[in-house]
C-alpha cells in the first residue's frame, strides 16, 4: 500500500493566517520558463502594536473519512485598519458581458488579456547551487528564529486566505510592512457558496484584481520577490477552492484568468501552483489540473511527515518516487521530476515533522539532504523551502521553536539549516 494511502494525510490550513517575517534585503530573479503548456496530458500572527485578538483554532476530525483529514478553521477577530485614504483606488477588473438568463452557465466574460511578460525566458536564478531556506509563524518577523538555527530566514510564508483576508492582504501592513527578502503569501481563491465554474466566467475577476493591485502598492518599492500562492493545496478536499473531476476544466480556465490579471496589475510577482503532496478525494490525476508552463512560475508541493512516518533512511529513500493511483507523482523526487519535465522550479512552501507522529530526525535530514543535492532556480531545482513553524494545535505538532514536542527533530533542523 502506497504511502498516505489508507491514513489520511493532510490538515487544511487556517483561513485567515497572518504569519510572521522578518527585515533584511535579497534579491532573486526568477525566469519564465520555455516549456509549453502540458494541459490535461501530463491566526493570526499579528504585529505587536495591533490590539486585535489572536484567533481561535479548531480541529474538527473528518467523520466521513477515519484517519484522513483535519480541517482547520479560525474564528478571529479580525484587524479593522482600513486602507489609506491616499491610495490610489484598485484597478478595476475587465467587467463580464452582461448574461441574459441563461437557463445554465452564463458565457464567460473574455478573459484579461495578460500583459506581456516581463521576465526573459530561461533559468531562474538564486545563488548557485543554492536555495532559499525559509520559516513561517513563530520568530521569523523579529529574527528570533534565525537567532536560534544560527542562520538568517531568507524567505518567509504566510496566508491570508478567506475573502477578506485576500483582498485587505494585512501581513504587508503589518508584520511585514518592513520585511524586503522574499516573501511567499498563499491567498486562497474562492470562499464557501463560491465555485470555480462562476471563476471561469469572471465573476470573481473584480475581487482578485483588488487583492493584486493591493499586493503590489503595499509591497511598492521593494526589491525582494514576491511568490503569490493561489489556491494551494487544491487537490485537497477540506478548502472551498478544491479542485475535482467535476470542475478542473472550469479552474484552469479560471487560473487563467487569475494569471491574466496577475500579468496586468502585478508582473513583477511569481505565480505559484501549490499542491499538496497527494491527492485527497479529489478523484481526478492532478496532473489534469495543471493549467500550463507559461500560466505558472513556480511548482510547489507541501510535504509533512506520517502515514507512515518516515523514521529510517530506508524510509526517506521509498518515499521520495511514489506515486498515486493515478500515477501522478507523491514522493519529492517525483514532484521535482514533474517540475523539470514542464521547464519550472519547484519549492515546498510548507513542511515539517509531526509531534503526534514521532520524533524522527531522518525526515528533517533527509528534507536536507534532498534540498542540497536539487538547489537551485532552474527547471527541475528546489527554488525555496519554508518550515511549517506554526503553534497549530494543542499538540504543538509542527513547531521546532521556541518550544518543541520534536527535541531531536529541532537539534536536526539546527544544526543542518
Amino acid at each position: 500500500m502506497s504511502r498516505h494511502s489508507s491514513g489520511g494525510r493532510r490538515w487544511g490550513r487556517a483561513r485567515t493566517r497572518c504569519l510572521a517575517g522578518a527585515a533584511g534585503a535579497l534579491v532573486v530573479t526568477i525566469g519564465m520558463a520555455a516549456a509549453p503548456s502540458t494541459g490535461a496530458e501530463s491566526p493570526a500572527e499579528l504585529s505587536a502594536t495591533d490590539s486585535t485578538a489572536a484567533s481561535a483554532w479548531k480541529d474538527t476530525r473528518r467523520d466521513d473519512d477515519p484517519g484522513r483529514r483535519w480541517h482547520r478553521d479560525t474564528h478571529a477577530a479580525e484587524r479593522s485598519a482600513e486602507p489609506s485614504e491616499e491610495e490610489p483606488a484598485p484597478a478595476p477588473a475587465p467587467a463580464p458581458s452582461p448574461s441574459a438568463s441563461a437557463p445554465a452557465k452564463a458565457a464567460p466574460a473574455p478573459a484579461p488579456a495578460p500583459a506581456p511578460v516581463a521576465r526573459s525566458a530561461g533559468a531562474s536564478v538564486v545563488a548557485n547551487g543554492d536555495w532559499l531556506s525559509g520559516a513561517s509563524g513563530d520568530g521569523v518577523n523579529d529574527g528570533a528564529f534565525g537567532q536560534w538555527r544560527g542562520t538568517d530566514v531568507e524567505i518567509a510564508g504566510t496566508w491570508a486566505d478567506n475573502n477578506e483576508a485576500q483582498v485587505e492582504v494585512w501581513p504587508l501592513t503589518g508584520q511585514y510592512e518592513d520585511w524586503n527578502k522574499p516573501l511567499e503569501i498563499a491567498i486562497g481563491a474562492i470562499d464557501d457558496g463560491e465555485s470555480w465554474a462562476e471563476a471561469a466566467t469572471g465573476a470573481y475577476d473584480s475581487r482578485w484584481s483588488e487583492s493584486l493591485t493591493n499586493m503590489r502598492q503595499h509591497w511598492g518599492a521593494r526589491t525582494a520577490p514576491l511568490f503569490i500562492r493561489f489556491a494551494h493545496e487544491m487537490n485537497g478536499d477540506w478548502y472551498p477552492w478544491s479542485v475535482n473531476a467535476d470542475n478542473y476544466e472550469d479552474f484552469k480556465v479560471a487560473w487563467g484568468r487569475f494569471r491574466a490579471l496577475q500579468q496586468q496589475i502585478f508582473p513583477a510577482s511569481h505565480l505559484v501552483f501549490g499542491l499538496n503532496e497527494e491527492s485527497i478525494g479529489s478523484d481526478v490525476d492532478w496532473r489534469k489540473t495543471f493549467p500550463g508552463a507559461d500560466q505558472v512560475d513556480v511548482i510547489g508541493v507541501d510535504v509533512y511527515n506520517g502515514w507512515p512516518d518516515i523514521d529510517s533512511q530506508a524510509a526517506w529513500d521509498e518515499s521520495l518516487t511514489e506515486v498515486d493511483d493515478f500515477g501522478a507523482p507523491k514522493g519529492l523526487q517525483a514532484h521535482l521530476d514533474y517540475a523539470r519535465s514542464v521547464g519550472l522550479p519547484l519549492s515546498v512552501p510548507e513542511w515539517s515533522g509531526r509531534a503526534d507522529h514521532g520524533d524522527s530526525s531522518a525526515f528533517v535530514q533527509g528534507m536536507h539532504s534532498f534540498f542540497a543535492a536539487n538547489a537551485g532556480g532552474g527547471p527541475g531545482q528546489v527554488l525555496y523551502e519554508i518550515q511549517f513553524n506554526v503553534e497549530h494545535d494543542d499538540a504543538d505538532s509542527f513547531r521546532f521553536f521556541p518550544s518543541t514536542n520534536m527535541p531531536r527533530s529541532a537539534a536536526t533542523y539546527r544544526d543542518l539549516f
